[in-house]
């Protein structure tokens, strides 16, 4: 089993990849994993993802009580409706990668089936409707949508993905940003055209796909 210590590290290391690929500016992001049943680690507020140590990760009890002196991400409360609302999930990363972060700006909806390898790991990702970050309203919204989607486009906010383990999260991450940077050049070359119906089932059948995903409307 992964000790509290190993998973601070991957914090740390998640900290410097998101930082490294420009997801993250100064002292913006955060993350985190579930530690046992009853507490969680999350990245501290105001310390850049990039430069992080092992000891600046927060512990936190399931009601959002930092243990310890050090301070929390503001958006803690969001973390915490996510893991009360997915107990499958043990871990969050939320950054503002460019094109998202563009795509949410302009309110544009990626609810297609355009690209197999995003169909067949994560379905649909709906864009979530703004509101102010750090809140208990954006908390209630995102944790809700979470009960459905693995990954989240925020209005004018960002990208928020969850995971099995913080790798999983993190890579989804990854495959949103590079399916919209994809999108952002098609939509200049012409239309996008969304994978017709019956080859996403025949995708489906092809992949192991969950129902969760096959079951999205």
């Amino acid at each position: 089993m992964i000790t509290e210590n190993e998973l601070r590290l991957q914090l740390c290391k998640v900290g410097k990849r998101v930082y490294s690929k420009g997801f993250v500016a100064a002292n913006d992001g955060n993350f985190s994993v579930r530690l046992g049943t009853d507490n969680y680690l999350i990245t501290p507020t105001n310390i850049s993802k990039g430069f992080m140590n092992p000891e600046d990760i927060v512990l936190l009890t399931q009601e959002g009580k930092p243990i310890g002196n050090k301070k929390p991400s503001s958006e803690y409360k969001m973390h915490l409706e996510i893991f009360k609302n997915r107990q499958d999930v043990n871990s969050i990363v939320h950054t503002h990668p460019p094109f998202s972060t563009a795509f949410g700006i302009t309110r544009i909806s990626i609810e297609k089936y355009v690209l197999p390898e995003v169909i067949a790991t994560l379905g649909n990702i709906p864009l979530i409707k703004y509101e102010t970050p750090s809140t208990q309203a954006l908390a209630d919204v995102v944790g809700k949508a979470s009960k459905k989607y693995d990954a989240m486009l925020l209005e004018s906010h960002g990208l928020v993905t969850v995971g099995s383990d913080l790798w999983d999260a993190y890579y989804k991450h990854e495959r949103v940003e590079h399916t919209l940077k994809i999108l952002y050049y098609a939509k200049t070359l012409g239309i996008v055209k969304a994978i017709p119906p019956e080859k996403v089932k025949e995708l489906f059948q092809a992949y192991s796909v969950s129902d969760r995903i096959k079951n999205f409307k």
